[in-house]
C-alpha cells in the first residue's frame, strides 16, 4: 500500500500531504503500511505537523490531550531523532485500565510506560514563553499510563526520522490510564521507579528521569511547543510525557502491566485487530 503519483506533472504540496494523511489514517484504522517514500515531499517538521492536522480533520474525533514522544535516550537512538515530538490523543483511542487494545500485524506494535498529567487550567497559545512554575500551577493531577504505539510506514521504527514519525501521529495507536492522584507535588518523579510486566514476568524497568531528565521538564517543553504550534493545552486535557521503560514489542494474547508503585498500576491486554 502506498501513495501513487501517476501524473508526470508536479503535484502541489497540499495535495501530496493530503494523500499522505489519507494513507496514514487508512493504515491506522484498517491495517497495512505505506512506503517511506510517500513522505519524501515533507521538507520540514512543520509540514509533518501539518499532516497531523489533516489526519485530525479526517478522523473527526475529539481530542483527549497530547502524547509526547522521543523523550528518552532509548527512543532517540531507535528513531534517529534528538528532540521530542507531540501528537494528539483521540478520545476514542483512550481507555481506562484494565483495557483491551487491538493492534495490526506488521506495524511494530509496542508499549511504553509513562507519567501523564491532567491539566486543571488552560495554557493557550501566546507570544510569551511559559515558565516552569506557571506550567506546573496549571496541573491538576498525575496519573500512570501505558501508550500503545505502532508504525504505519514500512521498515518500522528503525531510523524513522522526525518528519515521518510526526506525520504518523508520533506513532500513537492507543493510550490506557490508571488512577489519578491530585496530591502529587511532593513525589520524587525523577527517581520514581516503574516496572513493566508481560504475562507476569518483568521485562523492563526505569525511572521518571528517563523522560527528558524529569517528566516535569517534558511538561514545560510541551506547553511552549504546543503554544508555538498554535494549539496550547486545554483544561481537562492530559499530557503523556514519554516512556520510562523503553519501547517494548508486544503481540496479541499478551497482557502488560505497568507498575508505578504508590501511583498504581495500568493493565492492557493486546488482541489482534
Amino acid at each position: 500500500m502506498g501513495v501513487q503519483m501517476t501524473s508526470p506533472s508536479p503535484v502541489p504540496a497540499t495535495r501530496r500531504s493530503g494523500d499522505l494523511a489519507t494513507a496514514l489514517w487508512r493504515a491506522r484504522t484498517e491495517g497495512g503500511v505505506i512506503r517511506r517514500a510517500a513522505a519524501d515531499g515533507l521538507a520540514s517538521v512543520e509540514m509533518a505537523y501539518g499532516v497531523q492536522r489533516e489526519i485530525t480533520s479526517l478522523a473527526g474525533l475529539s481530542r483527549l490531550g497530547w502524547k509526547v514522544g522521543v523523550t528518552s535516550m532509548a527512543a532517540q537512538r531507535l528513531l534517529g531523532i534528538e528532540t521530542p515530538a507531540t501528537g494528539p490523543l483521540f478520545a476514542d483511542h483512550c481507555f481506562d485500565s484494565p483495557a483491551e487494545v487491538a493492534v495490526f500485524s506488521g506495524q511494530d506494535a509496542s508499549v511504553e510506560s509513562e507519567f501523564a498529567f491532567r491539566f486543571a487550567r488552560d495554557l493557550p497559545p501566546r507570544g510569551a514563553v511559559y515558565g516552569r512554575a506557571e506550567v506546573l500551577a496549571a496541573v491538576g493531577a498525575v496519573l500512570p499510563a501505558i501508550e500503545v504505539v505502532g508504525c504505519r510506514l514500512e521498515g518500522g521504527f528503525d531510523d524513522l526520522g522526525a518528519v515521518r514519525l510526526i506525520a504518523d501521529m508520533t506513532a500513537n495507536t492507543a493510550w490506557v490510564k490508571g488512577p489519578e492522584r491530585k496530591d502529587w507535588r511532593g513525589i520524587d518523579l525523577i527517581g520514581h521507579r516503574v516496572g513493566l510486566r508481560r504475562d507476569g514476568e518483568t521485562v523492563a524497568e526505569g525511572v521518571g528521569a528517563n523522560a527528558l531528565g524529569d517528566p516535569l521538564n517534558v511538561l514545560e517543553w510541551t506547553a511552549n511547543h504546543l503554544s508555538a504550534l498554535g494549539d496550547g493545552i486545554k483544561a481537562g486535557e492530559v499530557v503523556s510525557t514519554g516512556t520510562c521503560t523503553g519501547v517494548t514489542p508486544i503481540a496479541p494474547g499478551e497482557t502488560l502491566i505497568a507498575d508505578f508503585g504508590t501511583l498504581g498500576c495500568v493493565e492492557v491486554r493486546i488482541i489482534a485487530a
